[in-house]
């Protein structure tokens, strides 16, 4: 499984990886620099202060010879001293240029890789079925394409590199080492082996609670995601303390995951502090007896003395740097579950007729993944321009009729066709922008209402804006808030009342050029006299638009051409409202209910 997420995360850097090398090269250079600068002081030690030969390695001796070799050293101690102090500064500062070199192009290669990742995650959320979002978590899906994006770009930017680093300064750190004093280089490496065994095993029992935390953040952030999407609800109820004690729940999951993870930490640094402080004491203790029996001179001590801390502290923190791959490997997984759901697969060559033509459903079956069977062997035709009602209980069928007419969901058995031409033949996105659809709750931006309801519209017309806004009876409440058009709705349209955001999600639905719309239930909110008024103006500028609606209230519906009883997944009972009333079933009940509902209330 981890082959497959390494296999992913250098998929991430594909375009960039010239700069991640330019990178690596400045990287490269650095660590010699920083090889190369004790050298320095061993010189200055040994051959300045005294008169012993510059005994350094061979890729040093240029300096050597730049600066007038042993005798020009000895020859001048305080020409020597100032040279070797300029020496130190520009070695300091050549280091401290590769490193904001590397830095530099580290970012910009780290964050055009994550923006093109975010990119990719986001679009591909965006083209996933209907079907998938209707049961994923929507808390989960923002953590994923936000936290497990951040924690790959941190993990590319500063841990991958610092991986890399602690290889070069491991390989490198040996080769100086052993070329300066064996004995002694084997003597910093003794206890290498078990910092590195330590941290691996440390990244493999660790990755396990990595996953159990994101998924923790995960239900905490679902839990806050719904809180605050409901809020009215929550108030309305007075379910703050529930929803507060709910969320508390899942926090102190993800402390106590959290503190169980950082004990680990502790753990893992207690151990390593400790073997690397025992190596640093076995080379301070080894390299002063080398140094009394005159194996090692005291410039190559302190050069040495530079160089474990030089080595020891980036392997200390290789437990650090596994214990990262290890997370972001995790986030990786997450994130590659998202990418490697199949997207909502577009017809190929598909057709784009004109939609305005009959709409039949035949024979049609459906039911939903968790066994819920929704409709069986439905027939039903509705004439192309013409108004259709749909009447049922709940669970009849009455709005997956909407989401299998813009195949949002796919028919089990049997077909639906628009014009003759079966709804599988032709594109989806054809079929979705010719099909306004209002659904039981409207669901609204945090933009002005004209950017909503005009929201189609590439180039808004305000003139077609204000059309669609009359015809769905919400002009004239516009015209009176402060802003009018230009007034911001809250986010999912919580500034407006549930009449006045049904409306605008009407007026959004009727700007677009649709060959058919479909009310689902979306009048419940009007009251009876604005209902009559929408519908008297739909039918006014209806023009060959095929009109369904679907609704408990009859009043809305008794105006309709030809009216459809749904039971039990099938048509119970059609036609109009007045062979409707003859045939004395389902909808003379209902109609019959609804009538005596009403002279109550006027009688109260």
């Amino acid at each position: 499984m981890n082959r497959n997420r390494i296999r992913a995360l250098l998929g991430y850097m594909k375009g960039f990886k010239w700069l991640l090398f330019v990178g690596l090269i400045f990287m490269a250079i650095e660590i010699f620099v920083s090889f190369v600068s004790p050298l320095v002081m061993s010189v200055t030690i040994d051959s300045v202060l005294d008169s012993k030969p510059a005994d350094v390695p061979g890729y040093f001796g240029w300096f050597i010879t730049m600066v007038g070799g042993d005798e020009g050293l000895r020859r001048d101690v305080l020409r020597s001293l100032l040279i070797m102090a300029a020496a130190t500064v520009g070695f300091k500062f050549i280091s401290g240029l590769l490193t904001f070199l590397r830095t530099y192009v580290n970012s910009k290669a780290s964050e055009g890789m994550i923006k093109r990742l975010r990119d990719r995650v986001y679009e591909h959320v965006q083209a996933l079925p209907f079907r998938y979002h209707a049961t994923a978590q929507t808390g989960d899906l923002i953590q994923r394409s936000t936290n497990d994006v951040e924690t790959v770009r941190r993990f590319i930017s500063g841990t991958l590199l610092e991986f890399v680093r602690t290889i070069l300064l491991f390989v490198v750190g040996i080769f100086v080492m052993a070329n300066l004093n064996f004995p002694l280089a084997m003597i910093t490496l003794a206890l290498s082996p078990f910092i590195i065994v330590t941290s691996m095993v440390f990244m493999k029992k660790i990755q396990n609670l990595f996953m159990e935390l994101e998924e923790q953040e995960s239900k905490m952030y679902t839990v806050v995601q719904e809180n605050l999407t409901g809020t009215r609800v929550v108030r309305a109820f007075g379910r703050q303390r529930f929803e507060m004690d709910k969320f508390l729940g899942e926090n102190e999951g993800l402390r106590d995951k959290t503190i169980k993870l950082n004990n680990m930490f502790a753990n893992l640094w207690a151990a390593l502090d400790v073997v690397s402080g025992l190596q640093i004491a076995m080379v301070a203790i080894f390299g002063i007896v080398f140094a009394v029996r005159g194996d090692i001179s005291v410039g190559e001590y302190t050069a040495f003395t530079s160089y474990v801390y030089i080595f020891i502290w980036p392997l200390r923190s290789f437990g650090r740097v596994l214990s990262d791959l290890g997370r972001s490997l995790i986030s990786v997984g997450r994130i590659e579950e998202v990418l490697n759901t199949p997207i909502e697969d577009e017809v190929a060559d598909g057709s784009t007729p004109s939609l305005g033509g009959d709409v039949d459903f035949e024979d049609v079956s459906f039911g939903y993944e968790d066994g819920t069977k929704v409709l069986d062997h439905l027939d039903m035709h509705i004439k192309g321009g013409s108004t259709a009602a749909i009447l049922g209980g709940t669970g009849s069928g009455k709005s997956t009729l909407a989401q299998l007419l813009q195949r949002l969901y796919d028919v089990d058995s049997g077909a639906i066709k628009i014009g003759g031409v079966d709804i599988n033949e032709m594109q989806k996105k054809h079929l979705r922008d010719h099909i306004g659809i209002v659904l039981q709750e409207p669901f609204l931006y945090s933009k002005t209402i004209m950017d909503n309801i005009g929201i189609k519209l590439e180039n808004v017309d305000k003139e077609r804006v204000y059309e669609a806004a009359r015809v769905a009876a919400i002009h004239d409440d516009i015209e009176g808030f402060d802003q009018g058009y230009d007034t911001v709705v809250g986010e999912r349209g919580v500034t407006l009342s549930g009449g006045q955001k049904q409306r605008v999600a009407i007026a959004r639905a009727l700007v677009g050029d649709s060959d058919i719309l479909i009310f689902d239930d979306s009048l419940s909110a009007v009251d009876a006299k604005t209902d009559a008024q929408i519908r008297d103006a739909l039918k006014s500028r209806r023009e060959g638009t095929t009109t369904i609606i679907i609704s408990h209230r009859i009043t809305t519906l008794m105006e309709a051409d030809r009216i459809f009883v749904l039971k039990d997944g099938k048509v119970a009972e059609q036609g109009t409202h007045a062979e409707l009333l003859a045939q004395g079933g389902i909808y003379k009940r209902t109609y019959d209910i609804q009538s005596m509902q009403a002279e109550e209330e006027v009688t109260a």
